[in-house]
């Protein structure tokens, strides 16, 4: 730091001597093209010091109400000094030569004299601030004093100017004393810039070297100023522009401090805050207790995630609610009592007990403290509950067994691990399920520690802290991990009752555990699950990802040679369509098995979606050619181990596959652009006939030129209007056609018809769906106008999707009403399709643009419904006419009941919100007959008609 400033404070120096070397030559240049008089050279003086009075005012306004109520040591100095300066500077522009007569006469000399003391305060200031001077007071105090010294030397300059000696003669130029003096304040600038800058590599380092620059500029000025023979000079006038140039960064300094400091301490204030909340939001929901705020009306606040489920109610049922339609009636009473002390300002504890729906009774300990403001009134209740189930039924059994010794023995015996150590820990007792769980005999057991069974995996702190429970002569519940004899690991929970002697100390304690071993294994396979295919146990996209992440990561330390390679199955759908699903899945899983044969322990095999596996081959050695060799040898391997025989469905199937690799040495792109490249070499194998192995090469990157070709042709589309609609009818549950939807369908002259999923995302990645969004706007508008006079037509209406580019143009709505009404169509006829995808970007104005459509007429689908980002909290508050089924849906509604069960509810949702519904790609009676059982209204696909042009419907 010191280095660098040091380096800053010598680069300013020379720039200043520099600057002064060039003003020398100013009057040189301004001789050849400035040739201003004194009169308008008055004017234009008059401006620069206004402006530059303007920026002082504005310096000791920010000083007094920015810098000193946040006590900055600059403020009291800056409203003194540059208070002066205003005032001074005000001087200098009355009596600069030229001027009119006020109070004095006018003269260069008395002007010079002011400018000198507005030099002299704002030298000083910014000397105080190099020096780290502190003006204590109120700033009102500072002013005066700053008014009162200024007074002073107005009051010389006003009365006294004659026997001071001459500044300026004129023809000759400024006097060797005036030539002195701005020399001085050059170089009292110049240390003070320095001064500066040093001073800011240890605190405020951006108003500090502000500060520094309007130092340096004033230097520069005082320069400007020491050289000029005329007042009308262009070195006069860049002397004054320099001046304004130093008030400017002053008064960037002050606002910075005084107004940019504060609003970003208060964001920095504001985003810490929020990111408090979260946390403790993030906290309460990850705690395993039940925990609730409940307002003055005992109605819920907040509500975590575990109270809910204890509630048997989801969260956003509860909020709001009152406590009487929630809490079961016989604990009722009792929650009234124990809230009404807490409205009160009184804390209460009390046990709660309530039998589940299974008909078990579960304890909770509740909690409840009043949530006051800061008045000392309480405005509400804070509740938390702690499952004490376990806790309550080992207090039970503990009890129960010192009146039924026997009985208990028999029941430990036969449903838990019990052992009974005396107050050191020695084992004197246990029952035959220890033995079993642990492996150890009874003899072996008994006159040992429970280290026998330790298992590592607790630190000592958590043994110490157990025993600090249990030593108080309190119930200890925790789970523990094991050691069996075998070394095989197991998990208990376990609950420790300490048996108080006469003298009050534990001289026994009784360990009570439930195998709960199970419970955890199934938790870290939730944790395995959801990194592996759940079919063939690999790995999945996502635990591919985060492995190429790494090594990517570390290739820069590890210079060796990687492959990766993807591949897929050739028709793999054929197997699906002609065996059925659940051969497919045998195949993947076979599939599976043979590539980790091959691959080994060295290299990572993962399945990343359908019929896609991926290989990541590593420690292929810095030489790129026995890489390559190497990868060829492994993907060549591979094809010909997936391509041979499987047993499937009790049928011998052949099975091939294509494979793409793409080499990964040190400088490898980002993940998801090395799987587009073994796309591309995957694709390239399909291309040349499957069951092949392809690299990839930047010449797969023509597949880039071809997309560019069809962005030409689009636009050539466009122009020559190669596009058509047509129109697929939506009917009534009696087939009764009752409106339509626009397809647009393009007919290329070389390629024939393109399909809209080859053509669409192109459109509308290079922006040009908006140019043909337009045009399937007005060709459907057109034929809205034309069926109007057709009496059995008259009546449908045209639905026609509207892409994301479109719905966000401001000019969208004046558009749609433009195209209505010079077309004719009725807009009650003209609905426009959205998908749930284009409400995550300012929900707000699109809803606005759909209201104000609405109520020209115009009606709103939501397309796709389902399958995006659905929220009932925007489909509430969107203008939504009808909702369309997405065809994933209604495909399999008759084979999938999670497709039925989502068919089901968007009906009844649509019925409570009273909505239509549409549901898309029915294309048998069977389907049909289900949607029209459940309340289907309108219904559209090849079942009922196919797309075809206006004139054939």
């Amino acid at each position: 730091m010191i280095k660098r400033t040091a380096l800053y404070v010598g680069g300013t120096l020379l720039l200043a001597i520099a600057g002064g070397a060039g003003f020398n030559l100013l009057p040189v240049a301004g001789g050849l093209s400035w040739n201003i008089g004194r009169s308008d050279y008055a004017t234009i003086h008059l401006i620069l010091e206004m402006v530059a009075i303007s920026i002082s005012v504005m310096v000791v306004a920010i000083a007094w109400y920015g810098l000193a109520r946040r006590r900055i040591r600059s403020a009291n100095s800056l409203v003194a000094c540059f208070a002066a300066v205003c005032v001074a500077d005000l001087w200098h522009t009355v009596f600069y030569e030229g001027m009119p007569a006020l109070f004095v006469e006018a003269s260069a000399n008395r002007a010079i004299y002011f400018w000198f003391v507005g030099r002299l305060f704002e030298t000083l200031a910014l000397l105080l601030l190099a020096l780290g001077t502190r003006l204590r007071g109120h700033p009102l105090l500072w002013l005066l004093i700053g008014l009162a010294a200024v007074t002073a030397f107005s009051l010389v300059g006003f009365l006294n100017m004659d026997q001071l000696p001459p500044m300026f003669i004129p023809g000759e130029g400024v006097t060797s004393l005036k030539k002195a003096i701005e020399y001085g304040f050059f170089g009292a600038n110049l240390a003070i810039a320095s001064g500066l800058l040093l001073l800011s590599g240890r605190e405020g380092a951006g108003v500090m070297r502000l500060f520094a620059c309007s130092a340096l500029l004033m230097a520069l000025a005082n320069f400007a100023f020491a050289n000029y023979t005329m007042v009308t000079d262009l070195v006069n006038f860049a002397g004054h522009l320099l001046k304004i140039g130093a008030y400017c960064f002053v008064l960037a300094a002050a606002l910075r401090s005084g107004i940019g400091e504060p609003y970003a301490q208060l964001a920095a204030s504001k985003e810490s805050l929020r990111s408090r909340e979260e946390a403790l939001r993030g906290l309460l929901e990850q705690l395993p207790l039940d925990i609730a705020r409940l307002d003055s009306q005992c109605r819920y606040v907040y509500v975590n995630q575990a109270h809910a489920q204890t509630l048997r109610h989801p969260v956003q049922d509860l909020v709001g609610r009152h406590i009487d339609e929630v809490i079961p009636e016989r604990n009722l009473d009792q929650a009234r009592e124990q809230l009404a002390l807490a409205l009160s300002g009184q804390g209460s504890e009390y046990p709660i007990d309530f039998l589940t729906e299974s008909g078990q009774q579960r304890f909770l300990h509740a909690k409840i403290v009043p949530d006051m403001l800061q008045g000392g009134q309480a405005h509400g209740a804070l509740c938390i509950f702690v499952d004490v189930t376990d806790t309550e039924n080992a207090r039970a059994l503990a009890n129960e067994s010192m009146r039924e010794v026997v009985e208990l023995k028999a029941a430990l015996d036969a449903h838990a691990i019990v052992a009974v150590t005396d107050a050191k820990g020695v084992i004197l007792r246990v029952n035959a399920k220890f033995c079993a769980i642990s492996q150890y005999s009874r003899e072996e057991l008994v006159g040992s520690t429970h280290r026998i069974v330790n298992s590592g995996h607790h630190d000592p702190l958590f043994f110490r802290q157990m025993w600090q429970t249990i030593s108080r002569g309190l119930v200890w519940n925790g789970e523990i991990c094991n050691r069996a004899r075998d070394g095989s690991l197991y998990w208990v929970h376990t609950t420790i009752v300490p048996l108080i002697g006469a003298d009050g100390l534990p001289e026994q304690y009784i360990a009570i555990r439930a195998d709960i071993t199970q419970r955890v294994h199934a938790e870290q396979e939730a944790m395995r699950m959801a990194l592996h295919d759940l079919l063939t146990g690999l790995p999945n996209r996502r635990f591919m990802h985060e492995r190429l992440e790494q090594v990517l990561e570390s290739s820069g330390r590890d210079p060796g040679q990687m492959a990766l390679i993807i591949l897929d199955l050739d028709n793999f759908k054929d197997v699906n369509d002609t065996l059925g699903h659940a051969a497919g899945d045998q195949l993947l899983k076979q599939v599976g098995n043979r590539l980790l044969q091959v691959a080994g322990d060295r290299h990572t095999v993962a399945r990343i979606g359908g019929d896609e596996f991926v290989l990541l081959m590593q420690g292929l050695g810095t030489d790129a050619t026995v890489a390559f060799e190497a990868a060829g040898q492994m993907a060549e391997r591979i094809r010909l181990t997936l391509a041979g025989r499987y047993l499937l469905a009790g049928q011998d199937v052949m099975a091939t596959a294509s494979l793409g690799v793409v080499m990964v040495g040190r400088q490898a792109p980002a993940p998801e652009e090395l799987m587009k490249q073994a796309d591309l070499a995957l694709y390239k194998s399909k291309a040349m006939g499957r069951n092949a192995v392809s690299f990839f090469a930047p010449a797969l990157q023509a597949e880039m030129v071809a997309r560019a070709e069809m962005v030409r042709d689009l636009r050539t589309a466009c122009e020559q209007g190669q596009f058509a609609l047509h129109y697929q009818a939506v009917v009534d549950r009696g087939r009764v056609i009752r409106g339509v939807e626009a397809l647009l369908r393009w007919n290329h002259p070389e390629r024939g018809r393109v399909p809209p999923g080859v053509f669409i995302p192109v459109a509308e990645s290079h922006g040009l769906i908006v140019e043909i969004g337009r045009w399937v706007l007005e060709e459907a508008c057109r034929q809205l106008a034309v069926w109007a006079e057709d009496p059995v037509k008259s009546h449908w209406s045209i639905a026609i999707n509207v892409s994301a580019r479109q719905l966000y143009e401001a000019d969208f709505v004046a558009r749609v009403e433009q195209v209505l009404a010079a077309t004719g169509a009725n807009p009650s006829h003209l609905r426009l399709e959205i998908t749930e995808s284009m409400l995550q970007e300012d929900l707000e104005r699109t809803i606005g643009k759909m209201a104000s459509l609405r109520l020209k007429g115009v009606r709103f689908s939501l397309d796709d419904f389902g399958t995006g980002y659905s929220s009932l909290s925007y489909l509430k508050r969107m203008p939504i006419d009808q909702l369309k089924i997405d065809r994933s849906f209604v495909s399999g509604v008759q084979n999938d009941r999670n497709d039925a069960a989502i068919v089901r509810t968007i009906l009844s949702l649509a019925a409570s919100l009273e909505v239509e519904v549409v549901a898309e790609g029915v294309e048998e009676e069977d389907q049909f007959a289900y949607l029209v059982q459940h309340g289907c209204q309108f219904f559209q696909g090849y079942l009922v008609a196919r797309p075809v042009p206006a004139a054939e419907l």
